[in-house]
C-alpha cells in the first residue's frame, strides 16, 4: 500500500477526535496501572500527559481498513508510552539504555505483573485467604504468574509482529482464548490486553472482588492445560456471581474479543 493510499484511509479530523473522547478513560486507566507497577503517582509524575499524547497520535494513524480494533492498535502505544514516562521519572532513561535489551524486557513485564498482581509488592504470591497456603497452593500461585507473563508475552509479540513460525505459537494461545464465554475473554482480554487490575475489573463489573480473581485462577489453570494438551480442555462454567455479565453480554450480542485478536494475526 503506497503511502497516499494509507493516508486516505486514516479517520477525518472530527471522527478522530471522537475517538479520543471515546478512549480518554481507556488510556487514563492504562497510565494509572502502569504507575501503580512503578509505585508513582500518574498524574504527579506525567504519565497521564504521555498516555493522552499517545492516544491522540494513534487517533491521526489508525487506519480502520486494517480490520484491527482501535485498543488493539493503540493500546502498545499508551502503554510504551506511559512506561517511559515512568522510567524518566524514576530517572532510569540514563541507566536503563546501557542495560541487555532482554533486562529492559524482562522489568517491563515484572511491572506489569505488579500490576495485575498487587501481592506481588508486598513479597506475597497471590494466593487467596481462604486458601491454606500450602505447597499445592504456592504452585498453583506460582503457575497462575507463569501463565500471566505468557499472556503478556504475547500481546507483546503480536503487536510487534513475529516470525511466521513464532507467530503459529502465539496464535495457538490466542486461539485457545476465543473458544471461551465472551465473559471468560473480556476478563483475560481487561487484564492483559488494557492493563485492568483483578480489582478494578470487579468494580467495573460492580461484583465482589473474590469472583473475579477466583474466576481468573480458573481461567489460568484452563489455558495450563490446553495449552499443555495441545487443544483447549473443557470450558469452565461461568461462575454463579458472574452469571449476571453473561446475561448483559448476550443482550449486547457481544462477541468475545479475541476474535477480533485473533482476525489482527491473520
Amino acid at each position: 500500500m503506497g503511502t497516499e493510499e494509507a493516508e486516505s484511509n486514516r479517520l477525518s479530523e472530527e471522527d478522530a477526535n471522537n475517538l479520543v473522547v471515546e478512549h480518554h478513560g481507556w488510556a487514563e486507566s492504562i497510565a494509572r496501572s502502569v504507575a501503580r507497577a512503578w509505585n508513582l503517582d500518574w498524574r504527579l509524575d506525567g504519565l497521564d500527559g504521555a498516555a493522552m499524547e499517545a492516544l491522540i497520535f494513534c487517533s491521526r494513524r489508525f487506519d480502520p481498513t486494517r480490520g484491527i480494533p482501535f485498543k488493539g492498535y493503540a493500546r502498545r502505544r499508551i502503554h510504551e508510552a506511559s512506561t517511559e514516562a515512568a522510567r524518566k521519572s524514576k530517572g532510569w532513561s540514563r541507566s536503563m539504555s546501557s542495560r541487555p535489551a532482554a533486562e529492559v524486557k524482562a522489568r517491563e513485564l515484572s511491572a506489569e505483573l505488579y500490576g495485575v498482581f498487587p501481592e506481588l509488592r508486598d513479597g506475597r504470591l497471590p494466593i487467596h485467604e481462604s486458601s491454606g497456603n500450602d505447597d499445592a497452593d504456592c504452585r498453583a500461585a506460582v503457575r497462575e504468574l507463569l501463565m500471566g507473563a505468557s499472556l503478556v508475552v504475547t500481546r507483546e509479540a503480536i503487536a510487534t509482529g513475529p516470525l511466521p513460525d513464532e507467530l503459529m505459537d502465539y496464535k495457538r494461545v490466542v486461539s485457545v482464548m476465543a473458544s471461551l464465554e465472551p465473559v471468560h475473554q473480556w476478563l483475560l482480554y481487561k487484564v492483559y490486553w488494557d492493563g485492568t487490575s483483578l480489582r478494578n475489573v470487579a468494580a467495573e463489573w460492580e461484583t465482589d472482588g473474590l469472583n473475579v480473581m477466583r474466576e481468573h485462577k480458573v481461567l489460568m489453570l484452563y489455558l495450563q492445560k490446553s495449552l499443555a494438551q495441545g487443544k483447549p480442555a473443557p470450558a469452565p462454567k461461568v461462575r454463579p456471581g458472574l452469571k449476571p455479565l453473561v446475561a448483559k453480554f448476550k443482550t449486547q450480542s457481544a462477541r468475545g474479543p479475541f476474535t477480533d485478536v485473533l482476525a489482527s494475526t491473520a
